[in-house]
Order: structure tokens, then C-alpha cells, then sequence
């Protein structure tokens, strides 16, 4: 269970600075409140019961009441964040303005990518809540709501489409969810089907059934496209050579990560790691 707000608050926001390497320790679940977080360094892969997808330094989180989620590194950065926790009567004059269902308009995603130039403009929202929230004025929740409110206006009218996120049709039940996280998790090491179904307590048939079916991947594609994910970050964020990325991201021998990874992208990886670079001079 996430924490509540405080006893008798409304409105809570922390500036979060935590290792590179942390991990919630289970799958959370808030019950009294709504959150939205500015990802401030540190990609994350965010696991939820309808997406799995990986934040981004400058992306917002926007997660709704009663949704299950977990959060896994994606990055060796130090995971840096600022993190609001409202319950819905704080935006009051939001839904009496617009109906209840801009809220259900604004958390339909839970990550929102935005145009270069409204970075810093969503950012900038974020510190005025914070350093609002700590000046303790007589006139702050007012000033907090009307800061929140057209911060959650701005994120609705200015994100981008949706992109590195696996949706699914079925809705992913709590035993996959943890599979998918020791997936995520230990993608490195040799890691069975046998080995995954154990930790949802299914005999492996049933679990391959349901893995196939709530993700629309089957173990092995989904297995595949997680180690792809991180050489590809490895490749771009590394100088590290192809055969110290293929030990690193599970594959026993290069040729395997080369061919694996020409499959994918159409690329060999230095290719790939050539192409990009050479983009982003």
C-alpha cells in the first residue's frame, strides 16, 4: 500500500533524491489520493496492471487511485524526483469548472512526454509547488490549488503521443506483474521460463497461456525485448565494448546479441551506436 497523505492534508509534495539502483520493495497501491511526479534524472521502467513503459528525465508521471504499479531502474543514474500526492477535493474548482472527467481526461496516461520548449515550463510548475508548499503562507492552499490546476490544464494540453510503452488490451493480473518485474530485474542472468512461472506459482504451461495472453508477447519475445531495451540504452550511454554489453544484458556470446539485435533494429549494434551518435552531433 502507498502512503496516504497525512492525516487531515489535502495536498503533499517531497523532492526525492534516491540511488540509482532503487527498488520498490513490492507492488504499491494508493487508496486516498492522486499523484503526478517530475522525473528529474534516472530512467525508471514503471510497471502497472495496463502498461509497462520507461521514464525519461523531463517526463511526467500522472497515476490514478486504486491502480497497482512498480517502478524498477532502467538507468545507472541517481534517481531524482518531485512527487505530488492530492486528493481529488484539492482540485475542486478543476472538476467544478470542467466535470469530473477531466481528471479521468489527464490521468488516462501514466507517462506524458512534452515538446522541448515546455519542459521547462512544466518544470518550472513543479518548484513553484514545492517552494510554495514550504513557505507555509496563511494564503498557500489557495495558491497551491491554483498552481496544481493549471499545471494538470498544461499537462493535458501540451503532451505528446504515447511512445516506449507496452500497452495491453487484458489488463495484467498481480501474479504476471511480479513476473514481469523479476524479468526486469534479472534479465542478465539465465533466466528459464521454468524459473519465471515459479515465482507466479503457475506450472509453466498455464503461465506461458497467461503471459502470451495479457501481454500479446510471448515469454521469449518479451524476454527479448527487455535485454534490447538495455543494450541499446548500454550502447548509446556506454563506451563499453559489444562483447561486455552481451555479458551484461544476458547474452552468453556476442554473435547472439548481434543477431538478436539486427533482428530488432535492422542494425548491427555498432551500427546502431554509430547512427545515433552521429544524430545527436
Amino acid at each position: 500500500m502507498a502512503l496516504p497523505l497525512p492525516k487531515g492534508q489535502l495536498f503533499q509534495i517531497s523532492h526525492r533524491i534516491l540511488p540509482a539502483d532503487y527498488e520498490m520493495p513490492s507492488l504499491e497501491i494508493a487508496s486516498d489520493h492522486y499523484s503526478i511526479g517530475y522525473h528529474i534524472s534516472g530512467d525508471r521502467t514503471i510497471i502497472t496492471p495496463n502498461s509497462i513503459f520507461t521514464q525519461h528525465p523531463g517526463n511526467v508521471s500522472t497515476l490514478a487511485p486504486y491502480i497497482y504499479h512498480r517502478t524498477v531502474p532502467a538507468s545507472n543514474e541517481v534517481y531524482e524526483s518531485i512527487l505530488v500526492k492530492f486528493s481529488p477535493l484539492f482540485v475542486k474548482p478543476l472538476t467544478d469548472q470542467f466535470g469530473e472527467q477531466i481528471l479521468d481526461q489527464i490521468y488516462a496516461r501514466t507517462t506524458n512526454r512534452f515538446p522541448v520548449h515546455m519542459q521547462a515550463v512544466i518544470y518550472n510548475y513543479f518548484t513553484k509547488l514545492l517552494e510554495e508548499y514550504d513557505r507555509k503562507s496563511p494564503y498557500g492552499n489557495f495558491k497551491l490549488q491554483c498552481i496544481l490546476c493549471e499545471l494538470l490544464l498544461t499537462i493535458l494540453e501540451y503532451r505528446l503521443p504515447e511512445e516506449d510503452s507496452n500497452s495491453s488490451d487484458t489488463p495484467l493480473t498481480l501474479p504476471i506483474m511480479e513476473a514481469v518485474y523479476y524479468m526486469e530485474t534479472h534479465y542478465a542472468e539465465n533466466l528459464t521460463i521454468e524459473r519465471v512461472a515459479g515465482i507466479s506459482s503457475y506450472s509453466v504451461a498455464y503461465f506461458s497461456r497467461l503471459f502470451k495472453k495479457q501481454l500479446g508477447k510471448s515469454y521469449s519475445e518479451y524476454l527479448s525485448y527487455i535485454r534490447i531495451k538495455n543494450v541499446s540504452r548500454l550502447l548509446l550511454n556506454t563506451d563499453r565494448s559489444i562483447t561486455e554489453i552481451a555479458i551484461e544484458t544476458g547474452y552468453q556470446y556476442p554473435g547472439n546479441l548481434s543477431a538478436a539485435f539486427r533482428q530488432k533494429t535492422g542494425l548491427s549494434p555498432q551500427q546502431y551506436r554509430k547512427q545515433r551518435k552521429d544524430l545527436s552531433n
